[in-house]
């Protein structure tokens, strides 16, 4: 665990020296294993806890340095997510009489829509650091080999997009998340495999796949790249949207709308199938247009192409099934 004191804790939040470690302690180790643990891989998150359990020298040299930015970084999203995740528990106490609010003569507890407000605030801070945490160690990845090797390395070298700003160039836009780049990547996989692969061709697919991770590509492979990349982002954004029925973005495919009967009040839900169908649709309306646009540049540029269409898979989202047209 990256926490061993509240005094700790006061670095990243302003909360009472008077609170119980002891009580924030299984919501902390509860976030690290939901959120931390999986998103650095054990053998990263194993030696960011032995760099926090020594000493930290004199002089540290600019591996150091770089992992105790990155400790604070992962130290303030775990304990803003430790306390997302156990706000309702935090907020009662548990009894013989079963379980009762936190109130006392002295303390009141919050009003609803303050406990929405300050539960968001405690989401997004979490979440938005995890990315920051990310973007750290893509940067400083010279620093952190162990991570290099981790499925959730956000450089995808063998992908036609290999990185967040590749996206962000077509340009589609992320919102600079590389979690949610990270939930695209088996569904680039995927839209690779089953759209643009049967339309390049294997002559082709096997020309760009090793022309494009050389230090200088072809200019012919270079040229094609861009028509590649943007029927596949919108296909596999298709997919994730369909998937997790959110739109991509920070805050998902959700409506917020206010309580009639208390109005500071937030209510929160999915969106309908209608308009996540509506989405997915535009986004699959966009990438047809796409790879038109890429059949297009093969018959013009390549001799090598052989005129396959490929296979566009349709979906009925009303029954959720796919079939080939």
């Amino acid at each position: 665990m990256l926490f061993k004191t509240i005094t700790e804790i006061k670095e990243f939040l302003p909360i009472g020296v008077g609170n119980d470690f002891d009580r924030l302690k299984p919501h902390i180790a509860n976030a690290e294993n939901k959120y931390i643990k999986p998103l650095l891989g054990t053998p990263m998150y194993d030696e960011l806890q032995e760099f926090y359990e020594a000493e930290y020298p004199v002089e540290p040299n600019d591996a150091q340095i770089a992992t105790k930015e990155l400790l604070g970084k992962v130290q303030h999203a775990t304990i803003h997510l430790a306390y997302f995740i156990g706000f309702d528990f935090l907020n009662a106490s548990i009894s013989d009489a079963g379980f009762q609010r936190v109130e006392s003569e002295r303390s009141k507890g919050l009003y609803k829509y303050q406990e929405d407000n300050l539960r968001e605030y405690f989401s997004d801070s979490g979440f938005n650091t995890l990315d920051d945490v990310l973007v750290f160690m893509e940067s400083n990845i010279a620093y952190f080999n162990e991570f290099k090797l981790h499925e959730n390395y956000t450089v995808l070298k063998q992908s036609f997009l290999p990185t967040l700003a590749e996206v962000e160039k077509i340009p589609y836009n992320l919102f600079g998340s590389r979690l949610i780049f990270l939930a695209l990547k088996p569904h680039f996989a995927y839209a690779e495999d089953t759209d643009i692969k049967p339309i390049l061709g294997e002559t082709i697919y096997n020309t760009v796949k090793t022309e494009m991770v050389k230090d200088a590509p072809s200019a012919a492979v270079l040229a094609l790249l861009p028509y590649i990349r943007k029927p596949l982002i919108y296909l596999a954004a298709a997919l994730l949207m369909e998937e997790t029925g959110g739109i991509l973005g920070d805050k998902g495919l959700y409506f917020r709308k206010t309580n009639a009967t208390y109005p500071g009040n937030k209510i929160k839900g999915p969106s309908t199938e209608e308009v996540v169908a509506r989405r997915v649709g535009n986004e699959r309306m966009k990438a047809a247009g796409y790879l038109e646009a890429l059949k297009a540049e093969l018959i013009e540029k390549w001799e090598e192409y052989n005129g396959q269409i490929g296979r566009i898979p349709n979906r009925d989202n009303t029954d959720k099934k796919t079939f080939w047209a």
